[in-house]
């Protein structure tokens, strides 16, 4: 009874997961990988896709105005072998004007019914792309901050060395004494301040007489 309650529970637990398996499988890969919804294409791109489905006998690659998607399509490019993710066409887009387009991946099955993928896209080779602006979410005030213009300065000239004057000799002087003459000069001169003081005390003694 136990062995049969584990089988049971497993069988339980593995029954959803071989359910998603079978649905995965019988999900149909047909899709454009490129471009993608919304896509702006310039110039020579080159579309990828998948066509590997079951009872697969052709694929077709085409085009339409999006103004007009009930209108006439245009072909691309008509593939015989079914491909996973691989390219399908290449396309010049230079070669139509500006503005949105519907691409179409229909594939043509041995029973006579056939399926289908579309994605808008946009041709914009004329038109400038335009950069969106970034806005500032912070609340914060800008601050201005004022970048000084820079200058040049001009290189400094070479300092000219300006020449010194020569000096000039001064003339002998006239007046020279040698030691002997200058021992004489003081020798009077003690002598004058000897006869100074004596005649000073003659005439003090003759006053007090």
């Amino acid at each position: 009874m136990l062995n049969l309650f584990v089988r049971s529970m497993k069988i339980r637990l593995f029954l959803p997961l071989v359910l998603l398996l079978i649905a995965a499988q019988s999900t149909s890969p047909l899709a454009i990988t490129f471009p993608l919804a919304g896509d702006v294409l310039r110039g020579e791109i080159t579309i990828t896709g998948t066509t590997d489905i079951e009872n697969f006998l052709s694929a077709q690659l085409d085009f339409t105005y999006a103004s007009n998607p009930a209108g006439n399509w245009f072909t691309l490019q008509t593939i015989s072998q079914p491909v996973l993710d691989s390219a399908l066409a290449i396309w010049n887009t230079a070669s139509i004007g500006d503005g949105d387009y519907v691409l179409r991946l229909r594939v043509n099955l041995t029973d006579g019914t056939f399926q289908e993928v579309t994605v808008p896209i946009k041709v914009q080779n004329d038109t400038p792309l335009v950069t969106p602006t970034a806005v500032p979410t912070s609340t914060l005030e800008s601050v201005s901050v004022q970048i000084p213009t820079p200058f040049l300065l001009a290189a400094s000239p070479t300092p000219t060395e300006v020449p010194r004057p020569t000096p000039t000799p001064l003339p002998t002087n006239p007046v020279a004494l040698n030691q002997s003459e200058i021992y004489t000069s003081l020798g009077r001169g003690a002598l004058v301040i000897i006869g100074l003081f004596i005649f000073a005390g003659l005439i003090i003694r003759i006053r007090r007489s």
